[in-house]
């Protein structure tokens, strides 16, 4: 508002003007108060990647890194789908390429655009934070670590996925994150939302 003696900017709420201490509101007058109002809103449906089809991205995932780590077992004179020897050093540097291998490859792609693996893209699946949004490196690279609670829990960690309201397995609850299904914007919609409104 304006002060109408001198023409000085006050805001709304103030009871006299700045510059020459004009009352601008009446003390006694009822103040406007905020109102409740019904406001449309955009709402987006989140589908939350299932168990099938989780495995299935999983078991892309360890076809697709087998091919470069048997790769390099085979350059290196042991058998393509041998077991650990601790005994050898071929053994450990393949064990140590195939680790690093299966770490980039996670951590890379999870906080990348892309927000998953070559086999989660396949099945059309995002790992995203709580809030929906991409995960940091950090956050990849905690939930990449946290898969190993669920390894030793004898796949119990991956069951949990059945039984949790946003399909997070132990891994997924440890880090904070969650796998979606990307939502088309037709499966989006207008949701009444109660707003106050001054």
């Amino acid at each position: 508002m304006f002060c109408p003696r001198c023409g000085t900017w006050a805001p709304d709420d103030t009871a006299t003007c700045p510059l020459c201490g004009l009352a601008l509101q009446d003390p006694d007058s009822p103040r406007p108060q905020a109102q409740l109002r019904v406001v449309p809103e955009v709402v987006t449906r989140v589908t939350y990647g299932g168990f099938w089809r989780r495995l299935v991205a999983v078991l892309l995932d360890t076809i697709i890194l087998y091919f470069p780590a048997a790769t390099v077992r085979v350059l290196l004179g042991l058998s393509a789908i041998g077991m650990f020897d601790p005994e050898t050093s071929a053994s450990w540097v393949a064990t140590t390429f195939e680790f690093l291998l299966d770490f980039i490859y996670a951590t890379a792609f999870l906080c990348s655009s892309a927000r998953g693996t070559l086999g989660m893209q396949v099945m059309d699946l995002h790992v995203t934070d709580l809030k929906g949004d991409r995960i940091s490196f950090a956050r990849a690279t905690g939930r990449y670590f946290a898969t190993v609670l669920s390894i030793l829990t004898f796949g119990v960690g991956y069951l949990m996925q059945l039984f949790t309201s946003r399909r997070q397995t132990l891994h997924d609850l440890v880090s904070g994150t969650v796998v979606v299904r990307p939502t088309p914007a037709r499966d989006s919609l207008q949701a009444p939302v109660m707003r106050l409104v001054p």
